[in-house]
């Protein structure tokens, strides 16, 4: 049985394989013990640094918000045919943005990863839990196209 979104399903499902697959593969470089953990306590400077890489993360959501309501004008704009692959572009681009929060997690495990392990596993499941929150469903994106 297909539904309207059917078109623009795998430009959805693109966008969140890479936003599960990159943190995974993250989380496999920290379980292997690839990325060593660093040492320092969250405490003054490094815990503003991990303030600072919170907000990096937020910034990329509202870089994600704010980037729909035009991605949908320019998809109604577009051929028929090409709206998809407009899509799967949106949701790709969506994607990479929230990589930030991969990045950070990254970064905030090489600085304080003994003692505060459960922030950097919080950045890296930020990811795929923005992307799910903030990106349009495929049926969604299906009526946007229609104008």
């Amino acid at each position: 049985m297909s539904g309207p979104g059917d078109a623009f399903r795998p430009a959805y499902t693109a966008g969140l394989a890479l936003c599960l697959g990159l943190p995974a593969l993250a989380a496999l470089l920290l379980l292997t013990g690839a990325i060593p953990a660093g040492d320092q306590p969250p405490e003054g400077l490094v815990q503003q640094v991990g303030y600072q890489l919170t907000g990096l993360v937020f910034l990329a959501a509202a870089i994600v918000f704010s980037r729909r309501t035009r991605a949908f004008a320019r998809l109604a704009a577009l051929p028929p045919a090409d709206r998809p692959a407009a899509a799967r572009r949106e949701c790709l681009v969506v994607g990479a943005i929230f990589q930030v929060g991969v990045c950070c997690g990254l970064a905030y495990w090489a600085m304080v990863g003994t003692h505060a392990p459960r922030h950097t596993w919080g950045f890296l499941l930020t990811t795929p839990m923005l992307y799910v929150a903030l990106v349009p469903r495929p049926a969604r994106w299906a009526k946007a196209s229609e104008g």
